[in-house]
This record gives structure tokens, sequence and C-alpha cells, in this order.
């Protein structure tokens, strides 16, 4: 390499410091701003997201059945890494001697750790209720059987029970999850996909429904 560059002339030295220069400097410029960017898109994903879901249970009369989710995101970190806990649930409403009666099928919390993956997009104008106009993210979402375990005798693994593709439509506030992979079947049963939709504190929205209907008012993940 020494015996290259004493065969170059100072010309020839000064040339190639003008090439190299811009190219350095582009790519310093994009790491910054992919690491700004991804610091904001992941402050955005903590929250509270809801949506109705098909039930679980498919050997019961479906009448009168509702079933639901509520799920809160917890301590994005700086790379993409997330944890939390979501609560699923079955209600059915039935008429008994003329009045409306709501009986509890299904319910159980469930712990989560996540990971989403970052993409830089073209800054421009989107309609956030048009799907194909919204910036569109992908990670995967690991259910566990519990966070606070003996990480010095076990690994994370061990814990594993389901795991579920995310699809983020960002300008939308929605995440999709499509099932993956089973790691236990012991356990009670998750949809295989469901769609979640941010809580906004609007009057009408997803979230206020849910729990209204599904969860009666009552769910232990929206604190």
């Amino acid at each position: 390499m020494l015996l290259c560059f004493s065969s170059l002339s100072l010309d020839d030295i000064s040339d190639i410091i003008s090439i190299t220069t811009p190219i350095i400097l582009l790519i310093w410029f994009y790491y910054s701003q992919r690491h700004t960017l991804s610091k904001n898109y992941f402050r955005e994903l903590d929250g509270i997201y809801a949506g109705f879901t098909e039930p679980v249970n498919k050997e019961i009369d479906t009448k009168g059945l509702s079933a639901g989710i509520i799920m809160n995101i917890r301590d994005t970190d700086e790379s993409g890494y997330f944890k939390g806990d979501f609560d699923y649930a079955e209600t059915k409403a039935e008429l008994i001697d003329n009045e409306i009666s709501f009986r509890n099928l299904r319910d159980g919390v469930h712990s989560f750790i996540g990971k989403m993956d970052f993409e830089i997009y073209a800054n421009k104008i989107r309609h956030p209720y048009k799907p194909e106009e919204n910036r569109v993210y992908k990670g995967i979402l690991y259910i566990v059987d519990r966070l606070d375990f003996s990480f010095e005798n076990y690994k994370i693994e061990t814990y594993l029970r389901a795991e579920y593709n995310i699809i983020h439509y960002r300008e939308m506030q929605t995440l999709k999850f499509t099932i993956k992979k089973i790691h236990k079947t012991d356990g009670p049963q998750l949809p295989e996909s469901f769609t979640l939709y941010k809580k906004m504190g609007f009057s009408f929205e997803p979230y206020r429904n849910v729990k209204t209907m599904v969860f009666r008012g009552n769910t232990r993940t929206d604190k």
C-alpha cells in the first residue's frame, strides 16, 4: 500500500481526496439522518392500541359474542426494541328474563417483547387513511411467559410462547399482527391475526368501544 502511494504524485493524491471526501460526507450524512429519524419513529410507538378480533372459541354460538385486545407498548429504545403487555378477552351478551347480561368467557394478560425495523422514506405528504400511501415498517412480537426471569440461569427463549409478524402503518397509527410460530400449546389460545389502532383520546374510537363492549370497562393493561 505504501509503495502504491509513493508512486502517486501530489496531484494524484489531491484528486483521490477530492473524490473520496464527498462520498465519506454523504455516507456520514445518511447514517446521521437515519439515526435521528429512527429515534423519532421509535418514540411514536409507545402507547395504547386496541381492536376487535375474531373469537378463539369456535365451539359455541357466536351470536352476541365479542372479542378484543387492548395492548400497551412501553419503553421503546433507540434500536427499536420494546416491551409491554396486552389483555385478550371474549364476552358474550345474553338476553335473560328480558334483560341483557354479559358473561366473560375468556380473559388473560400476556407479556411481550418486540422489535421494529426502521426504513427511510421520501419526505412527502401522505394521506393517513390510505394504506398504500402510508410509510410501512415491519417487526416481530414475542409473547413470553414472563419478563422477570432469572437471566443468570435461563434464556429468554425458555419463556417464548408465540411469535407474530408485525406490519406498522405509520400514518394510520395501526399495527397488524400475523402469527409466525407457536412455541407452546399448553396455554391460552390467541387469535392467529389481529389489527390494533392507537388510542387517540377521541370519544368514539376502537379503544373505547373494545373496552366497553369486550372488557366491560375493566382491563389491567391501559394504565
